[in-house]
């Protein structure tokens, strides 16, 4: 963070006037230098080649500032506006991802062929299509208004499920799943641009962990058990119609709440934008610009943190690929009933949302009371330490060990809240609209190779033990370790190399580099967390 750049002391009152909100227009105050020019009549003309939010930049420059509490206030409606349509739109994604591990339990194995390994294929089939897509999407949030198409693929998504529904066979099966994991592609990198346009690095992990929960089976749980009451044959196929109904209706809700960015939002004044770009200035990562260039992507492609942080999500979701398949099935061999199995789901969302907060809230609390120590990599680990322990257990303990199993396997859910920690430092560490679209791309194209990967440890002549599958989670854990100490150790040391340049050339002030869509890489004033 630049020195001397923090706006949380400001405290004079904002000039009498109302602005008009067009996209000529531009808030009182001098441009930001070489991002705006202004017209005969005094109007700014901000270029394409700067960031969206660079007309509200300067806003605050001529003394004018605003309170604390006046910050606090907004923050609490952004929160309340951003942060639970965010939350649900994970929340659907991992609704959708377990549909055929929950249909699993009622026949649908049987009714649709899914013989030897087809179920594991129908399972890594979703994360072909997320794979496939994951760079188009990524040029398609930059290119369109993020609510409007997240609001047109959620309508999509929604009318797949329902078709998944009708579905008799495998090839069908395979088609629909591949689609749908196409359709999910933007919906993730989506919510963390989001995130990015509206909070600064220091509040963005509490956020991240409060959108990124477990709670999903608060929702299958129910249904799942529910269908299980329904008289006649084919019950699974309920499964799909209720949740993508649930889909098409929340599209409906995203596409009248949530905005596209800060500068388009309509539920903020001018005042309340100008405050928000402010907050941001200090991070240097800028909000959103439209023009893609090439320049940034080629250095997302080269910079090494992008591909330890690749590495890093390959392993960490070996679990999630495995366990969101099987689990239910884990379940079902200690004996259980398909509804008491679906109930007995429960406690994993439950644990993964506990990991979540734990270790978003952690990074969090550490942030605001030791600012000047970074701690995001020591959450990352401790989040991985209790995932392997509970992954040793699950490997080693006997199979009439009901109850000793189960706990190990909701254990083996601590994976996601280092999985989202990580997601938060890479958007963190990322500047540059192009180079942020093409990183955040590249990230879940590990996500999808990892969840293609895993299902093919776990082998249906090794049910219900899978310990080759048990394996591989154990491996997983212990290698994603290493790759964030790595990814770490690199930003401490580029962090100490650009102090040092920063010293000798004496810098306390940044509004040279405000704005400008500059990437972390061109930008010396950058500094990274870890």
């Amino acid at each position: 963070m630049a020195p001397g750049h923090d706006t949380k002391d400001v405290k004079a009152d904002f000039p009498p006037g109302e602005m008009e909100e067009t996209s000529s227009s531009v808030p009182a105050g001098k441009p930001e230098s070489g991002a705006a020019s202004t017209d005969g009549e005094g109007k700014a003309i901000v270029s394409g080649d700067v960031d969206v939010a660079a007309r509200y930049a300067d806003m605050f420059a001529n003394g004018d500032s605003y309170s604390r509490s006046e910050w606090t206030r907004l923050r609490w409606k952004l929160d309340l506006r951003l942060v639970p349509l965010l939350w649900f739109n994970v929340t659907l994604g991992a609704m959708d991802k377990v549909t055929t591990a929950t249909a699993a339990l009622y026949d649908f194995r049987e009714d649709t062929d899914l013989h030897g390994d087809r179920y594991s294929w129908v399972g890594s089939a979703f994360y072909f299509g997320y794979l496939f897509w994951c760079l188009p999407s990524g040029s398609l949030l930059q290119r369109f208004p993020i609510a409007k198409l997240m609001f047109v693929v959620q309508l999509v998504w929604g009318a797949i499920l329902i078709a998944t529904g009708f579905a008799n066979n495998f090839p069908s099966l395979i088609a629909l799943r591949v689609l749908l994991g196409a359709l999910e592609a933007p919906i993730v990198p989506g919510n963390f641009l989001v995130l990015s346009m509206w909070y600064t690095r220091r509040e963005q992990p509490i956020r991240t962990g409060l959108m990124y929960t477990g709670l999903s089976v608060c929702f299958t749980g129910p249904i799942g058990w529910g269908i299980g009451f329904l008289a006649g044959e084919h019950q699974w196929r309920s499964m799909f119609w209720i949740t993508g109904a649930m889909t098409i209706v929340w599209a409906c809700v995203i596409g009248i709440f949530l905005p596209d960015n800060p500068v388009k939002a309509k539920f903020v004044s001018e005042r309340e934008k100008a405050i928000v770009v402010d907050r941001l200035r200090a991070d240097q990562t800028g909000v959103e610009n439209k023009q893609f260039k090439r320049d940034q992507m080629i250095e997302a492609l080269l910079d090494p943190k992008t591909w330890l942080m690749f590495l890093f999500h390959i392993m960490i979701s070996i679990p999630n690929g495995g366990l969101t398949n099987f689990a239910p099935l884990v379940i079902q061999g200690l004996g259980y009933t398909p509804q008491r199995s679906t109930l007995l789901m429960m406690p994993t969302g439950i644990i993964q949302t506990a990991s979540s907060y734990l270790c978003n809230g952690g990074v969090f609390l550490c942030a605001k009371y030791f600012p000047a120590r970074q701690c995001r990599a020591a959450w990352v680990i401790f989040g991985i330490i209790v995932g392997l322990v509970s992954s040793v257990f699950l490997y080693t303990l006997p199979l009439d060990d009901f109850q000793g199993r189960l706990a190990a396997l909701y254990m083996s859910y601590f994976y996601l809240g280092p999985y989202i920690v990580a997601l938060g430092i890479n958007t963190a560490n990322t500047a540059g609209h192009t180079k942020k679209v093409t990183v955040n791309a590249l990230i879940f194209i590990a996500y999808c190779a990892s969840n293609i990967i895993a299902p093919q440890f776990f082998k249906s002549n090794q049910a219900p033990l899978y310990p080759l599958g048990m394996a591989s989670i154990l491996a997983s854990y212990v290698l994603a370790m290493i790759c964030i100490v790595l990814y770490a150790t690199y930003c401490w040391w580029e962090n100490r190399r650009r102090d040092a340049i920063d010293e000798a050339a004496g810098e306390t002030r940044h509004v040279d580099t405000d704005f400008r869509d500059l990437t972390d890489k061109q930008n010396i004033h950058f500094r990274y967390v870890w």
